[in-house]
Parts: C-alpha cells; sequence; structure tokens
C-alpha cells in the first residue's frame, strides 16, 4: 500500500479522537477563564482545519505520484 494513503487513513482514524482530545483541553482551559468562548472554538477549528489540509495534501501526492 502506498504510504501517503496510509497517511491519508491514519488522519482520517485520528480525526474523531484528536476533536475530542482538543475539545476537552479547550473545555478546561475554558472553564478556568484562561482563554475566552471564541479563543476555544478557534482552537478546535484550528486543529480539525490543519488534520483535514494534511489529509488533502497527502491526498495530492498521492495522485500527482500515480500520474507518472
Amino acid at each position: 500500500m502506498d504510504k501517503n494513503l496510509l497517511a491519508v487513513m491514519g488522519l482520517a482514524l485520528a480525526l474523531p479522537t484528536s476533536i475530542l482530545a482538543v475539545a476537552a483541553v479547550v473545555y478546561q482551559l475554558i472553564e478556568k477563564e484562561i482563554i475566552g468562548n471564541m479563543a476555544g472554538l478557534g482552537i478546535i477549528l484550528a486543529v480539525i482545519f490543519n488534520i483535514f489540509f494534511l489529509m488533502f495534501k497527502h491526498l495530492r501526492k498521492n495522485r500527482e505520484k500515480s500520474d507518472e
């Protein structure tokens, strides 16, 4: 199996766990009033978009490699 495809599958499998873990940490930070609600939402969205960006990046590499 292609290395980039394995990376995409790994990221896809890790996405739900990553969201839950980041949400739990952000929730604690909001409860302790270290960050605000909007900052917490921004952190969660940044993590989600970063994982999707990495997935699409690896998929694009895989497609470019198969076109050769």
